[in-house]
Formats: structure tokens, C-alpha cells, sequence
């Protein structure tokens, strides 16, 4: 059996599979105390925990840490030499220069001045720092500078990320907010993935325990650790990644929304497969490289506060609890579907009340209010999905596979999941004038694309035989190799790589290995030439686990 479980903010949702199907599914609200939620969703599924073989968690613990800013303090030793200033892109007062250059090919021409190092890290463990990210520019092409600083400062300091290590790609503003975020919420996600482990152990659960990624992939609790950043925005890919598992149509654009109990996620299936954000996904306005889905969301849920400003009636982005149906003091559109007769749970009489305060402010009657509310939130689902669709049209547009999608993207269906996806059906089906569908288990689709996404890894092979050199920057690796290595050589080692690393990229046995790109430029001295610089892209092949058949 799999077990797959989505820590949302409004709720968490669970699914259990088994033999191609689901057998129990539960929803509980998301309380302060995730791994008590996380117990109370497990004990409402009613199964017997002794055959599960598989748990898939995606959380939101790593996104709100950083939204939030409830991370630990986190330093910063950059080697970067001429050129872009790091200091424009530091987040803290943490940060700090030291000497030392690596130049695009990966020649080092300022050695790093360890004396400097040693009297930083003397500065940040005063401050009573834990964690400390090393960065050198072009680190991907030669890591030694951060590896010295490592050496230098790891008996110092608990939690240690090198931005060679975040991602094989260039861009070093990226990488130092993405080393940055890794190192400041190693300690949330270390602390969680322990408490998870010990209370699904207590239940008598000792299965692997997986984590999706932001890139609709998942890896193991151990490299989760190592990666926590991987894991933002994990809640939209699940999204996404539910939408995939329950698409039947696999030859149209389907237009994806979540909608939730604060906002709604949107996102694009093209012929059933999601597309992706190239360069790395943006976490509270700054960008990164981590690779992930391109969705967006907008303040539009369930139980979205409603309220009247200026004489316009607002729905969202804020949430204050619950509906008034179910115990919540403020009105929300689900407070308006239950008095229009399409949500029968919860207290009828307690949502009108809620309300009619509304309906006095604009002089109106309450049913018309209620028709109202409901208007409003899908305007503005609507108005932000066709600004995501004209940002989508305006970039290249490149599928989960990271193959280029020609076409012009134009949705030719929207497919709603969510818990208020049945209520809101006809609404969205006229405001897009497309045909809608509601799938079965859209409740729980989220909780659905966790338990059913692939394991997956990617890694980059930089071969330069002038200097004799390979390396794969994502892990750690460098090796000599001859001035005659060609190509096909340098892919079969890269597939030995994944598969003798494993376990430490966080893949299962379920995986498919793909070349995503590959580059070979001849070095040339005179009319000579004197080697290759070849880069090569590996992947093991996103999507859906052979557990499950949707059709």
C-alpha cells in the first residue's frame, strides 16, 4: 500500500493506494503542530498500517519558513573576484567576502585566502550561527574554493550547503539565494522529518518515507535533509502532479486549478504533462534554481474572507478561519454556496447570518450578495489565469521533460480539484466558456499526486579534455579522464553516476534515465585542436509511478 499525505494550509489530505486503486481517503484541518495533523489525517483513513510500503509527504513547512522568515540565522562565505558585486544580492548581514576567483572554464586564478576564512567563521560561530553557506562563482565548473572553505570551517559549524551542489546550471545570484535557503531551514526540515519519523513509528509504520519536490518529483527523507529548498512549493506541484494522475485526455490543453481553502493554484497540462519553470522557481520574490512547475496562485479559496471596502465587495486574499457554516466567524464563499443550496454541510442558518451583515452594508438581499461573492472569487481566478497564460505565451515554453513546446499554449478544457470543485463547476464553465471537468477524488488530488510521483534527480557532466577533467557539480565528483574521451563515453559514465548514487540523490528502484541535453565544443589553439568542453544533462525521467492507472 502507498500512503501519500498533503500538508496544506487550510488542510491535510490523505490518500491510500492499493492494487491500482484507492481505498480510503481522509481530509483534517492543518493545525500549528503539522505532525499531530499529520497523525490525525493517518487515523481518520481507517486502514491497517502493516501493509503500507510507501509514504509521500508534501509540505509547505519549507515554503512559509521562508515567506515567514522563521528560519535560523544563516552566514554566508562568497569567493567571487571581478565582476557582478555579491553584496547586491546578500540577504543578511551575515554575509561575507572573502578572496578568490575560479574563471569560466574553471581555472582558479586567486587562491582563496584561508586566513581570511578562518577569522569569518570565528566571527559567525560568536554570533552563535549554526549554519553557514559556501559560494564561489563558476563553482560548477571547478569546486575546489568551496570545498577549501568547507574543509576550514566544518567542524564549526552543524549545517553546511555548497552551492555547487544546489544545481549543475550558471547563475550566481540563483545560487546564492538558493544555497542561502537551503542552509537556513536545514535545521526546520531536520527537526520535522525526525518527529515524523518517530510518531509514524509509534503507530507501528516503518515504510520509506518519500518528500515531493517542487519539480512534481520526490525524493528520500535523507536527501530531503541534505536539500530541504528542493521541497518548495511542493504544495502547487502536488497540485499538478494530482491533475496528471487523474487526466483521462492526454491530446488536449487542460487548464489546471486547485482551489483551496485560502487560494487557488493554476497551472497548464500540455497533453497531459505539466510544464516547467526553465530557469528555477521564485520564492518570495527571489529567484532561484530550483527546478520546478510553472504554476501560480492567486488569494482565492474556499474560505476566503469576504468583505466590503469602499463600497466593493472584496473576496480574499486573507482567510480568518473556517466558513461560518462550519464554526468560523467570518463569511466566505462557501458561507454563500450553503445559503444558495450547494454546500450541505455545516449550519445554513449561521452562514446567512454571516452574511446578511454584508448584504446590510450594500442594501441588498442576501441571496444576491451570496451570487455575488461567489462572481467575485471566480473573476478573479479567471482574470489571473489568463495574465498566467499570456506569461506563459510570452517565454518559452518547455514541458516537464524540458522539451521545447512549440505552440502557442490555449487551453482547451480547465479541469477544477479542491475541496469546493463541484460547487464551483458551472461558475468556471461559464466564466472561461470551455468545457469544465471535476474528476473523481478532486478532493483529495493533491494528497494523490504525492503518493503517485516518481522519484527523480538530475545531474550535469562537464567534461573538458584539455584539462583532463569531469566533473559532476550536484555531486561533488571529479575525475580524471583521457584527452580521447568522446561523448558516448561521457554518457555512459553519467548513467554508471546516477545509479551508483542513488540511494543519495533519494531514487527508488521505479526510475527511467533520460539525456535532457547535450553540448560539445572543439577547443581550438592556431589552426589546432586541443580538446572538448562537452556538458551533458541527466535526468531520470519524471512522472507517474506504475501503481496507478487512472483510465
Amino acid at each position: 500500500m502507498i500512503l501519500g499525505i498533503d500538508i496544506g494550509g487550510t488542510h491535510t489530505d490523505a490518500v491510500c493506494i492499493d492494487d491500482h486503486k484507492i481505498i480510503a481517503t481522509a481530509k483534517s484541518a492543518t493545525g500549528d503542530d503539522l505532525v499531530r495533523s499529520i497523525l490525525e489525517v493517518v487515523h481518520a483513513l481507517g486502514i491497517d498500517y502493516s501493509g503500507i510500503s510507501r509514504i509521500v509527504l508534501s509540505t509547505t513547512l519549507s515554503t512559509n519558513a521562508i515567506i515567514e522568515k522563521k528560519y535560523a540565522p544563516t552566514g554566508m562565505i562568497v569567493s567571487a573576484g571581478p565582476g557582478i558585486d555579491p553584496r547586491l544580492y546578500f540577504l543578511t548581514d551575515d554575509f561575507y567576502l572573502v578572496e578568490g576567483a575560479i574563471d569560466h572554464r574553471g581555472r582558479e586564478y586567486i587562491p582563496v585566502n584561508q586566513e581570511q576564512v578562518k577569522q569569518i567563521a570565528g566571527e559567525l560561530k560568536g554570533k552563535g550561527i549554526a549554519g553557514v553557506g559556501v559560494v564561489s562563482k563558476f563553482s560548477v565548473r571547478n569546486s575546489q574554493h568551496e570545498t577549501m572553505i568547507r574543509s576550514i570551517i566544518e567542524e564549526d559549524f552543524e549545517n553546511i550547503s555548497m552551492g555547487h551542489t544546489m544545481s549543475g546550471s550558471l547563475n550566481f545570484h540563483r545560487r546564492l539565494n538558493t544555497t542561502y535557503f537551503n542552509t537556513a531551514v536545514m535545521p526546520v526540515q531536520s527537526r520535522f522529518v525526525g518527529s515524523v519519523r518517530r510518531a509514524l513509528r509509534e503507530l507501528g509504520i516503518h515504510a520509506p518515507m518519500l518528500f515531493l519536490k517542487a519539480d512534481g518529483g520526490t525524493y528520500s527523507s535523507s536527501a530531503a535533509d541534505r536539500l530541504p529548498v528542493e521541497t518548495i512549493l511542493s504544495g502547487p506541484a502536488a497540485s499538478m502532479m494530482g491533475a496528471v494522475a487523474l487526466c483521462r485526455d492526454l491530446n488536449t490543453t487542460t487548464l489546471v486549478l486547485d482551489v483551496g481553502g485560502t487560494t487557488t493554484d493554476i497551472g497548464i497540462l500540455i497533453d497531459g504533462v505539466p510544464i516547467l519553470e526553465p530557469r528555477g522557481v521564485n520564492i518570495n520574490g527571489l529567484e532561484t534554481l530550483v527546478r520546478g512547475l510553472k504554476v501560480v496562485s492567486v488569494g482565492a479559496g474556499g474560505d476566503s474572507y469576504v468583505q466590503v471596502k469602499g463600497g466593493t465587495l472584496c473576496v480574499g486574499p486573507q482567510r480568518h478561519g473556517p466558513p461560518a457554516a462550519m464554526g468560523g466567524s467570518a463569511p466566505t464563499p462557501m458561507d454563500a454556496f450553503a445559503i444558495l443550496g450547494k454546500f450541505d454541510s455545516g449550519d445554513r442558518d449561521r452562514a446567512r447570518s454571516a452574511v446578511s451583515g454584508i448584504a446590510q452594508t450594500l442594501g441588498r438581499e442576501v441571496d444576491d450578495v451570496s451570487r455575488e461573492i461567489i462572481s467575485v472569487m471566480v473573476d478573479n481566478i479567471r482574470t489571473t489565469a489568463l495574465d498566467f497564460i499570456d506569461e506563459v505565451n510570452s517565454n518559452p515554453v518547455y514541458t516537464i521533460y524540458e522539451m521545447l513546446h512549440p505552440e502557442l499554449v490555449k487551453p482547451e478544457q480547465v479541469m477544477i480539484i479542491g475541496g469546493p470543485a463541484r460547487q464551483l463547476q458551472p461558475y468556471i464553465e461559464e466564466a472561461f466558456q470551455l468545457k469544465c471537468i471535476v474528476p473523481d477524488h478532486a478532493m483529495v488530488a493533491n494528497a494523490l499526486g504525492a503518493a503517485l510521483a516518481r522519484t527523480t534527480a538530475q545531474i550535469t557532466m562537464l567534461a573538458d579534455t584539455q584539462q583532463r577533467r569531469m566533473i559532476c557539480p550536484e555531486l561533488d565528483i571529479e575525475e580524471e579522464v583521457p584527452l580521447s574521451l568522446s561523448f558516448e563515453e561521457l554518457k555512459a559514465r553519467g548513467t554508471a553516476i546516477i545509479k551508483e548514487n542513488a540511494a543519495y540523490l533519494g531514487l527508488t528502484d521505479d526510475v527511467e534515465i533520460s539525456i535532457l541535453e547535450e553540448q560539445s565544443f572543439n577547443m581550438v589553439r592556431g589552426f589546432s585542436t586541443t580538446g572538448k568542453n562537452m556538458r551533458l544533462k541527466i535526468q531520470t525521467r519524471p512522472g507517474i509511478i506504475r501503481e496507478w492507472s487512472s483510465r
